[in-house]
């Protein structure tokens, strides 16, 4: 009896254990359908279509000239040329009579060394990557594959479609040449693909040769989006090793598991542009569709050519690091399976004259972000320089064997801060507040109530009123990608991004990347809590404007595009809620969206190959948006870092403390190693005033900058004022302009 009695009593058990796993079960799936909809945010799916493959009757070539080329678009600039026997193109400007070339000449592709596969490329308009079967080993084909068949369909009077394909590797892909007042584009239609057969296509590479220059036959540089902006000269000497520059637009994709990572860090690609100054002429070109799945190439001479040549290469497929199981951390190489459905497209505007260098390349750059309305409007003027404070609340830390939350500024200290500054002669603050969130860990969102150690919710309202009071706006700082899985109400396995292989993304610190959409949802309470405080905005110190991810989950798999997407759409809900809205970077998806950026680019990956660093992407921006520099606190070489933010038009920015910064030790905000006000004080009064020398320049577009001699570096803006930076001496001078 007694046996029976027990035997019941661990059934019950067993069955009170299952109910309250039901239970649980049910209060997750609760809390997960507790995030609000998208639609409640005005919120809609990504807009979905294609570019179009174009259907009718075969052109033919009329008379061709000397050279085999024969007309096949003009507009009022520009006339388009194609050999119909190589598919060679060539963009001639009417105006000064420059042809630009698709490919070298067949008279200097006679002097070429290289042979083969390398010679057959020179000849070709674009290069085909491809894998067979299961196999990673990659192969190469292109235009003078011997059994190609090629079919040309006129595209009205502005272009031309060229169908390639190769009938042995049972592929095939379209690529259409259209001529715009500006130059010319290339579009790659992703409905003009075909795979019958056992072939997977990996990558292709259009116009990898387009206005090549062999050697240093013509004075000039290729142009790449490196940091700021990187010139690569043509009379350089560098080692065999420096000659490849080829890296991925916005950098890798944390979904796309390498089989080998990078070593050493670089400055990931911020901008989808490259360009090439040959002579008086020159490009920029402009990926304005598949740059999320795109790296720029540039390639000097050496073992593949004498050319030097930068183009877009565009990715259909990854190689990747499979898990062998679930039990070893053993990876073998795979290829994807499915296809990256994306349309590409390249415009080339084509420069001459004065307008023929990085600085033309940047207000072409300029124009196009204006002209399709993804650039903000000039900023209003100031008489006074804005200055960005980014206060840091307080962390956890680890204490007594356990973990506690230390304040380093308090909203009462914050307060005496600003205080103190204005006081001292500083204007237009902002402040942004770090740290606030209740768990004192960076990547959270364990936030509300804040952190009582700061003056809690009420010292908050009290401090953003008194802010008011003065003019200043107060951000807070936020997180939109990573968590840390201590401290969130999202689920690794179940809101994580899925890496290639379908597993889910997480780093060695155990901290992984939630998916777009539920962050984007999550973050309605969060923008309309903070509302309720009078927050005038939110800084974004990770997602929007500075990472960009795959979803490889198979019930809802999202593309790099949609991401971005989706992060537009968040800071235009976050700016009209709040009233404005920041990122760090400023990836140019940001732009129009975000007003104001944090650490724009200003420094290069310090490549070999790259010979001069120059401020394109600022020329770009500037009295559109604000930006920061690094925070003055926290440069590496003082005196030279200054100069670079005033010589690219930052406005000036520290990130500060008000107790001593070894409070932040082991600490999420660690790497905040001086902050300490009492500290910074002077320095900061003082850049300040350095600062404030360029204040009628802030809301004016760069007109132009040039290097004067060694070391001396002139900024001209739209009024005629000079600005005029010495590293020797380490001062500048400020000439003011007066014509607008």
């Amino acid at each position: 009896m007694a046996s029976r009695l027990r035997l019941t009593k661990r059934r019950l058990q067993a069955l009170a254990g299952v109910v309250l796993l039901l239970v649980l079960a049910a209060l997750w799936v609760a809390n997960r359908n507790t995030l609000p909809t998208l639609t409640s945010m005005q919120i809609e799916a990504p807009p979905s279509g294609g570019l179009p493959v174009v259907q009718g009757a075969e052109w033919k070539a009329g008379s061709v000239d000397a050279e085999g080329f024969a007309a096949a678009a003009e507009n009022a600039r520009f006339a388009l040329l194609l050999d119909p026997k190589t598919s060679q193109i060539a963009v001639k400007d009417k105006r000064s009579g420059y042809l630009w070339r698709s490919n070298p000449p067949n008279e200097k592709l006679a002097q070429e060394t290289v042979k083969g596969t390398l010679l057959e490329n020179l000849h070709s308009p674009y290069i085909l990557e491809y894998t067979s079967g299961t196999e990673t080993k990659r192969s190469v084909t292109n235009v003078q594959d011997p059994k190609i068949a090629i079919r040309y369909t006129a595209m009205g009077n502005t272009g031309i479609q060229a169908t390639y394909t190769h009938p042995d590797l049972q592929v095939a892909i379209v690529i259409q040449y259209v001529l715009t007042d500006r130059g010319v584009e290339v579009l790659v239609p992703s409905e003009g693909l075909s795979e019958t057969g056992n072939v997977r296509i990996f990558a292709l590479n259009v116009l990898p040769f387009f206005g090549a220059v062999s050697r240093t036959e013509e004075p000039g540089y290729l142009f790449v989006p490196d940091g700021p902006g990187g010139l690569v000269y043509y009379d350089r000497k560098r080692p065999a090793i420096g000659t490849v520059y080829d890296f991925p637009i916005y950098g890798e994709d944390p979904a796309n598991i390498k089989m080998t990572e990078r070593k050493t860090p670089r400055e990931q690609i911020t901008y989808p542009v490259y360009g090439l100054k040959r002579g008086n002429e020159a490009f920029l070109a402009i990926v304005k569709e598949g740059q999320y799945s795109a790296s720029v190439k540039a390639v000097l001479p050496g073992n593949i050519s004498s050319y030097n040549t930068v183009s877009a290469n565009f990715s259909y497929r990854q190689e990747y690091g499979r898990k062998v199981s679930g039990i070893t951390k053993e990876v073998v190489s795979t290829i994807q399976k499915d296809r990256i459905h994306e349309d590409r497209r390249v415009e080339y505007r084509l420069l001459s004259g004065e307008d023929a260098d990085y600085v033309g390349m940047a207000h072409a750059y300029r124009t196009y972000l204006e002209e399709s309305k993804r650039l903000a409007p000039p900023l209003p003027a100031k008489d006074r320089i804005p200055l960005q404070l980014s206060i840091v609340g307080g962390a956890t830390k680890p204490k007594f064997g356990g973990k506690q939350y230390e304040a380093t500024t308090t909203f009462a200290q914050a307060e005496s801060i600003v205080d103190d500054l204005l006081s001292n002669g500083a204007a237009n603050i902002r402040v942004t507040y770090q740290g606030w969130q209740k768990s004192g860990l960076a990547q959270s969102d364990e936030r509300f109530p804040i952190a009582p150690a700061l003056g809690g919710t009420e010292g908050a309202k009290r401090f953003i009123q008194s802010m008011h009071g003065k003019g200043i706006q107060v951000w807070f700082e936020d997180y939109a990608a990573w968590k840390n899985p201590e401290s969130t109400s999202f689920y690794l396995k179940s809101d994580g991004i899925r890496s290639m292989d379908t597993s889910v993304l997480q780093a060695q610190s155990g901290r992984f990347i939630v998916e777009p959409v539920k962050i984007v949802r999550g973050m309605k309470e969060v923008i309309e809590r903070l509302k309720g405080l009078g927050v005038d905005g939110i800084h974004y110190v990770d997602g929007p404007g500075s990472l960009l991810y795959s979803d490889y989950n198979p019930r809802s798999p999202l593309t790099r595009q949609d991401t971005a997407y989706y992060y537009e759409q968040l800071l235009d809900y976050t700016r009209t809620q709040l009233g404005e809205v920041g990122v760090v970077r400023g990836e140019d998806y940001s732009l129009g969206h975000a007003g104001m950026i944090e650490e724009l680019p200003f420094s290069s990956s310090y490549d070999i190959m790259i010979d001069e660093t120059v401020p394109f992407y600022p020329i770009v921006v500037h009295g559109t948006v604000e930006y920061t520099s690094t925070a003055g606190n926290l440069r590496d070489v003082y005196d030279e870092q200054l100069l670079k933010a005033i010589e690219y038009g930052a406005i000036p920015f520290f990130r500060l403390t008000y107790a001593e910064s070894r409070v932040l030790k082991e600490s999420d905000y660690d790497w905040i190693y001086s902050g300490e006000y009492a500290v910074w004080k002077d320095r900061i009064v003082d850049e300040y005033k350095k600062f404030d020398r360029l204040a009628s320049v802030y809301n004016q577009p760069i007109r132009d900058h040039e290097r004067v001699s060694e070391g001396v570096y002139r900024t001209t803006y739209a009024d005629g004022t000079a600005v005029t930076v010495n590293y020797n001496t380490k001062q500048f001078d400020v000439a003011k302009g007066g014509v607008r």
